[in-house]
């Protein structure tokens, strides 16, 4: 798909002065990947776009959250859950009439770091989801019409906070999670420049 301009923060969250040597290993390796996944995201400007960002969108995260289910749960998960957007993916794409898009096939995550990786690119994605919202909304998708997941997203920032906190607590040599996070991304930029192309060409 020919890629828009880009909006920050669509996945994964920059670092700060404060972040992990484990933080800033991720954000350095996944750099390249998180511009070209920005550049193709956004900025939503019309209904037409938002429908093709849902389709991919629901694609992506139908197949990660699938690989997470039978993924090795890292014990510094403990009292923390993973929530699955799915279900509200999948209201959002019957408000707009929009049929369910093919999962992105992704295999299941091997290692814990690995499954910390994949989170690492999920999680972040919060920080955008916040600019999409607002941008969706001004096209008339809210959480209560098309736009659930992403206030669902978006409704709480401690959420960022505490996944990196533990986070943190990764061996700061745990390339695993540098190569999860990477095919984590690819597979989100997959699902944009195919599925969302689709869904471009029938709007047009």
């Amino acid at each position: 798909m020919a890629c828009r301009r880009a909006v920050s923060c669509v996945l994964s969250g920059r670092p700060t002065m404060q972040s992990s040597p484990i933080r800033s290993r991720l954000h350095a390796a996944t750099r390249s990947r998180h511009a070209i996944l920005d550049t193709c995201v956004g900025p939503i400007e019309s209904a037409a776009a938002y429908r093709a960002y849902l389709s991919g969108i629901a694609a992506f995260r139908f197949g990660a959250e699938q690989a997470l289910r039978t993924a090795p749960w890292p014990g510094i998960l403990r009292s923390w859950t993973f929530k699955e957007l799915a279900p509200l993916l999948m209201r959002d794409l019957d408000d707009l009439a929009i049929p369910l898009p093919v999962p992105v096939a992704m295999p299941p995550p091997d290692s814990t770091a690995a499954t910390m990786g994949m989170l690492y690119v999920l999680e972040g994605s919060a920080l955008g989801a916040r600019i999409l919202r607002r941008q969706a909304a001004d096209h008339g998708f809210t959480e209560t019409h098309g736009a659930r997941h992403l206030a669902a997203q978006a409704g709480d920032p401690s959420r960022w906070r505490e996944f990196v906190h533990r986070l943190e607590q990764l061996p700061a040599d745990s390339v695993a999670a540098d190569r999860a996070a990477l095919q984590t991304f690819d597979s989100a930029i997959l699902a944009m420049q195919t599925v969302a192309t689709c869904q471009i060409q029938k709007n047009s």
